[in-house]
């Protein structure tokens, strides 16, 4: 009887009380299960609509930068200073 848990909660000793906790607790995670199963429906509404908007903009071609038929690399530069090499030797 040392329990300090007895302290804090008493399981009641009528049988209807007792009943009516466990439907209670049914009740609890019953609308756990359906909530749970409600935001896992959504989440996956989500992802397939994600993904066929996706391989819609794949097989129309939206959004893609149109590759240079040549694959070598234009660039322009500017020499800032200019360094002489007889100076060094």
């Amino acid at each position: 009887m040392n329990d300090p848990w007895q302290r804090f909660y008493q399981p009641p000793t009528h049988p209807l009380a007792r009943l009516g906790l466990v439907l209670a607790g049914i009740g609890i995670l019953a609308l756990s299960f359906l909530l749970g199963l409600f935001f896992l429906a959504i989440a996956i509404g989500l992802a397939v609509i994600g993904f066929i908007v996706l391989t819609v903009r794949r097989w129309l071609g939206i959004g893609q930068s149109r590759k240079p038929e040549d694959d070598n690399l234009h660039v322009e530069y500017k020499v800032i200073r200019r360094e002489s090499r007889d100076r060094d030797t």
